[in-house]
């Protein structure tokens, strides 16, 4: 056992005693026993999920058959679908740019149906006799981003909120120092 012959465990058994006393040893041996116990039933677990999660569905994707493209076709017509597959291009991904610019686009598309009922359900509530004159737009249109904007255009950008913000401090400096210069003494003492 661990390389322990019996003269050494009985030596381990007898500082054992003289250290902890008989009535703590069975104690501390149930205690080191539960310890093993819990660590072997976790180890037996962790190895049931590895093989269930990982290892069997990697064998089974292995193992499985590779199934054919297309049955060899008796039509004249499948031949051409089958060579135009082939020669079409494989689809392209979209990129992170591409599908920010695209559900940026959709999303003014919709504002702007949204904008027109609005505009028409006032323009049909309104008095025919009565002038309406579109409000200018408070918001300017925002810039067309470049297809794949580069790193450098990425970090050049702002928040707009954060922009505020250093504008309105920007304002407030410059309002303490022109209240700081008027009240300042002019000229010499007196």
């Amino acid at each position: 056992m661990f390389g322990i012959g019996e003269g050494e465990l009985a030596i381990i058994v007898v500082f054992g005693f003289l250290l902890f006393g008989p009535d703590k040893l069975p104690q501390m041996g149930r205690t080191i026993g539960r310890a093993i116990r819990q660590f072997r039933e976790t180890q037996e677990k962790m190895t049931a999920v590895v093989q269930s999660e990982i290892i069997d569905p990697v064998s089974e994707a292995a193992s499985a058959p590779v199934k054919p493209k297309k049955a060899a076709a008796t039509d004249d017509d499948s031949d051409a679908d089958e060579e135009a597959a082939e020669t079409a291009a494989p689809a392209k991904k979209e990129t992170f740019a591409e599908r920010r610019a695209r559900l940026a686009a959709e999303k003014a598309a919709s504002e702007g149906a949204a904008e027109g009922e609005a505009a028409a359900e006032e323009a049909e509530s309104a008095e025919p006799a009565a002038a309406v004159e579109p409000e200018p737009a408070a918001e300017p249109e925002p810039e067309p981003e470049p297809a794949e904007p580069t790193t450098a255009d990425l970090y050049a950008r702002r928040p707009r909120k954060r922009k505020a913000v250093v504008d309105q401090l920007a304002r407030e400096l410059e309002a303490e120092d022109d209240t700081a210069a008027a009240d300042a003494p002019k000229g010499g003492d007196e």
